[in-house]
């Protein structure tokens, strides 16, 4: 992929995650709520009803707490305009808050706006340090993203055990890409990588197990309900 089709890319990822990432907190509907004394959830229920004016409101008291999902649910306000002006250095004061507090997906969305200079200095080495502190904290997007760039010499210098490194940590987490990567990897062997066809092959059988299970599932899931007789 050429550089500015990258740079193209990070900014469609820009563009279009940061109106998305506001739906991540949504997984905590399914923990029971306090709506007297959580701010948290108060603001989610409002906010998936439309009303973001109030949800900002909860949003703000929960920032007060010091909570990272609220600052980094009002950067993306900030940044979309949802109940609020756009307002792109508050968006980014409250990402670099929830960043600062060690929220992954923050911390993500500061290394592309970083490495891709929206609103910003362009700084490649801050994006680094985001997206790497990101991928410490278990965010797969930042462990692939990074993982390419060591393989590929992207932005960084080419380190074929980095690569390795951070391909690992997201095949632990199921992303079946980096489990193929890492069987390409060991196959053939690449740069301080030997080749290893043992390996290699316990990379393939997870594919293999991996996409057996998800077939399962999809099929289980498809299949009609049937009534009671």
């Amino acid at each position: 992929m050429q550089k500015k089709e990258r740079i193209s890319l990070y900014k469609a990822l820009i563009f279009i995650g940061v109106l998305c990432l506001i739906t991540f907190f949504f997984f905590l509907n399914r923990q029971p709520k306090n709506f007297s004394y959580n701010p948290l959830n108060r603001a989610l229920s409002y906010y998936e009803k439309g009303d973001y004016q109030k949800a900002s409101v909860y949003f703000a008291q929960a920032d007060l707490l010091n909570l990272p999902e609220a600052a980094f649910a009002l950067g993306a306000m900030n940044f979309t305009g949802k109940g609020m002006p756009v307002n792109i250095t508050k968006a980014l004061d409250y990402y670099e808050k929830a960043a600062d507090a060690g929220y992954a997906p923050a911390q993500m969305t500061m290394a592309l706006i970083y490495i891709n200079g929206e609103n910003v200095l362009q700084d490649f080495e801050k994006g680094l340090q985001y997206a790497q502190k990101a991928a410490e904290n278990g965010d797969a997007e930042a462990q692939i993203m990074l993982a390419r760039w060591y393989e590929n010499g992207e932005y960084v210098e080419k380190n074929m055990k980095k690569a390795v490194y951070f391909y690992q940590k997201a095949a632990r987490q199921g992303d079946i890409n980096a489990k193929m990567a890492l069987a390409v990897i060991y196959k053939n062997g690449s740069g301080n990588i030997s080749e290893n066809i043992h390996t290699a092959k316990r990379w393939e059988k997870s594919i293999d197990q991996q996409k057996k299970f998800e077939n399962i599932f999809l099929n289980r899931s498809s299949e009609p309900i049937k009534k009671a007789k």
